[in-house]
Parts: C-alpha cells; structure tokens; sequence
C-alpha cells in the first residue's frame, strides 16, 4: 500500500501510506499499482512497470504509479530520462508532495546522468525492459502501429506505441524471444499507421 521509495543514494526502502491523492485513484488502478509494487520489491522491474503502466492507462493522474514506475525504470534498466519524467509527473501531481525535495535532488542526479536522445524522430536508442524507445515524442500516439527496420532492410518487428513522452515513445512490451533478439538500438521506424 503505497508509493516504493528511492533515496539519491539509490537505495529503495521501505513502503509508505498512500497520500491524501490515493482517494481519488480507482480501485482497478491502485491494485496494478500494488502488484507493480510487489513486483517491483522482487526485482522483477519489467513486470513492475507493464503493472504501473497499466495504472496509468486507467488513471493518467496516478502520482504514486508516476513515481514507482520512475524508480523501476532508474533501478530495474538506468533509464534516466524515462525515470526523471515520472519522478517529475508524480511532483506536477502532488505538489504538496512530503519528500518533494529529495525527490527534487534525485531529479537533479538523473538530468547529469541522462543521454541526450537523437534529434532525429524515429531512431531506436534503446531497448528497456522488452520495449522500444524510440525517439521523438510528437509523431506517434498511444496505440499507434510502429514498424522497425535495420536501416535498408525489411521489417524485423511491428508494434503498438504504449506510451508518448514529450521527446520520445515507448512501445508495447515483447515477450517473444526470437522477436526480441532482432531487437536493438538504431533501428529505425520504417512504418507508422495511426491507432483504431
């Protein structure tokens, strides 16, 4: 029941009551949050954020799913500027936020850690827990069709975008290996069909 923490240290400790905010949250929402955070507390960071993710698929104003999937994203994969924007969507969330500065500082560690992603819209620049990121974040939509290709080959895979972040998309999680092993940085989008 509630949000797992992370200091600047990089430790994760223990789990706290949900905040004022957590009322609000749908009962369908709050148990993908537990699960994640179950998940989460195993190491299993994927499952952790495909849990989180689907919390913010039925609630978009989650903080405390924001802010646990910036933790599995920073824990499980490194992945600073996926965990520096949930960390900083949970804050914009919950402004009254009781650890709003160590969550701050953390902010600040990662934006020194993060690559700058490719100016070009697009470009595979890595693959975080079975999923794409992809660079550029205004020219797909949630449950857009992406295609990838080596650059000059066929298609090596096709899937939905499940989450658009301001510079970047990422995609529907792969479970297939031989799917997966085809799957790297600088791909690039070879198709985009738009959503149903």
């Amino acid at each position: 029941m509630g949000r797992v923490r992370v200091g600047i240290g990089i430790v994760v400790w223990a789990l706290v009551a949900a905040g004022v905010a957590g009322a609000q949250v749908p009962r369908s929402a709050r148990l993908m949050k537990d699960s994640g955070n179950d998940f989460l507390s195993a190491r299993r960071y994927a499952d952790a954020i495909d849990c989180y993710l689907h919390a913010l698929k039925l609630f978009p104003g989650f903080g405390e799913a924001h802010y646990n999937l910036g933790v599995a994203f920073y824990k499980g994969y490194r992945a600073y500027g996926l965990a520096r924007h949930h960390f900083e969507r949970y804050l914009d969330l919950e402004p009254g936020a009781p650890d709003r500065d160590e969550v701050l500082r953390l902010i600040d560690v990662l934006s020194q850690r993060e690559q700058p992603l490719p100016a070009q819209p697009g470009v595979v620049v890595a693959v975080v827990a079975g999923r794409l990121l992809v660079s550029g974040g205004g020219w797909a939509a949630v449950g857009d069709r992406i295609e990838v290709a080596r650059p000059g080959a066929d298609p090596c895979a096709c899937l939905l975008a499940a989450y658009v972040y301001p510079h970047a998309v990422l995609t529907q999680r792969v479970y297939d290996a031989d799917v997966l092993e085809l799957l790297e940085a600088g791909l690039v989008v070879v198709g985009h069909e738009g959503g149903s």
